[in-house]
């Protein structure tokens, strides 16, 4: 892996492969149809960044500042985020198609609040160890997830596919068991006696 000082942005090579960035503020930027084939970006600063028909195969973003990112068109495949903080992006503008075929992001100790996964297809995402504050995965197909130890204050889940998927150890979440699919899907202790709040029965406290 090669260690990359170059700005992507103003660079006029179309594509990078293998090349770790380091430290790169690009703020506000506009990047356009650039192709990123297993980079890695550690500490960058991407605040506000437009990425516009970009593409990113197998990439790794570190300890990044990715809020408010824009993702006009990209294509994320095998893409993972780790301990960044990836606040108020809108999802649904990158490209996806049906059954992951386009698309797969994971976020691991992450920040992701106030983002939109609307309807998307993103079947076995990994969003574990995060905090998912007012983020809205209504109609979004989460089969197989693992969202445990996350966070999911004031997140909305809404005719949301959780077949299989893993909420252990999660906390805060509003799930209803009527509205939203729940097949073998995993919760666990204290938290998961939220899910009854949903049906229609009634609850006597002993003691």
């Amino acid at each position: 892996m090669k260690e990359s000082g170059l700005n992507f942005a103003t660079d006029a090579a179309p594509e990078y492969e293998q090349q770790t960035f380091k430290k790169i503020e690009l703020s506000g930027q506009k990047i356009k149809q650039k192709i990123f084939q297993e980079c890695i970006f550690i500490q960058c600063t991407l605040t506000e960044v437009s990425f516009d028909n970009c593409k990113f195969f197998k990439c790794t973003f570190k300890e990044c500042d990715l809020n408010l990112l824009k993702v006009k068109n990209c294509i994320f495949s095998e893409v993972d985020f780790e301990n960044s903080r990836v606040v108020g992006v809108n999802w649904m503008e990158a490209m996806w198609g049906k059954h992951n075929l386009l698309g797969s992001i994971n976020f691991t100790g992450c920040t992701i609040n106030y983002s939109t996964f609307i309807g998307l297809t993103l079947r076995k995402m990994k969003l574990s160890r995060c905090i998912a504050k007012d983020v809205d995965f209504a109609e979004a197909d989460l089969t197989q997830a693992i969202c445990s130890g996350t966070d999911f204050t004031d997140s909305r889940f809404n005719h949301t596919n959780l077949t299989e998927a893993d909420f252990t150890d999660a906390t805060h979440y509003n799930i209803s068991a009527t509205d939203n699919t729940l097949k073998k899907t995993r919760f666990s202790l204290p938290e998961a006696v939220s899910l009854l709040h949903s049906l229609d029965i009634i609850l006597n406290e002993q003691g």
